[in-house]
């Protein structure tokens, strides 16, 4: 167990979660280039000072909100993607979590935002992606090159394997929430993990192949 934090540093804790709810909220609201320091110092009620002791620049704070945005997801998907973990569940599990994640109204509503304003501040692209998307794909190909080396997939390497599974995962449903379209059904889970196995099923207990070469995947 660490050593307790002091009452200095949860208060500092508090007012960091803080900065962090109402930026969020501002960012979603007026977009990347609407949004500026003083603006947000001045809904928190501090000064401008006050709140570049915590951040350096309004880049470091929107850094800091993609990260709070995705914690509690990346810190799920940790406990899913278990290389000990069986390996039919997780893949079905990721994509579970993936599909609920993207489609979130939340989620959406910062893609559009992404969308809207790439071109004028490509920056934030490249925040966005380093601190959301890049985190779960490594932690995807970690998991699955795990899984490759022991024998229970093969036929592509772990990228190969990633870029299937978010694509499938993505689709049509993706693309049609951006534009406020009616989702169509996607396909489930379990349809993914099915087509995944027959593409990529390995040996073993785990991923075996029949002798049609249909993977049969943990149970």
């Amino acid at each position: 167990m660490g050593k307790p934090l002091s009452r200095r540093e949860e208060r500092r804790g508090e007012r960091r979660a803080a900065i962090l709810e109402t930026a969020t909220q501002i960012f979603k609201d007026h977009g990347y280039a609407g949004t500026t320091m003083s603006g947000i110092a001045a809904l928190l009620g501090g000064s401008k000072g006050t709140l570049w002791s915590y951040f350096c620049g309004k880049d470091e704070l929107f850094a800091a909100c993609i990260e709070e945005m995705t914690r509690a997801f990346r810190e799920d998907l940790l406990k899913v993607l278990d290389p000990a973990a069986p390996l039919r569940p997780a893949v079905e599990g990721f994509c579970q979590r993936f599909i609920a994640k993207i489609l979130a109204p939340d989620a959406i509503a910062f893609y559009r935002l992404l969308c809207g304003e790439c071109g004028r501040a490509p920056e934030i692209s490249r925040i966005f992606h380093e601190r959301g998307p890049a985190v779960i794909e490594a932690m995807l190909i970690g998991f699955l090159t795990s899984h490759l080396a022991a024998g229970r997939l093969r036929g592509g390497t772990a990228m190969e394997m990633a870029n299937f599974l978010f694509s499938m995962c993505m689709g049509m449903a993706h693309s049609r929430a951006l534009l406020g379209i009616e989702p169509l059904p996607g396909p489930t889970p379990e349809a993914i993990a099915a087509t995944f196995f027959r593409l990529y099923g390995g040996n073993g207990p785990e991923g075996a192949l029949t002798e049609a070469g249909v993977g049969e995947g943990a149970v």
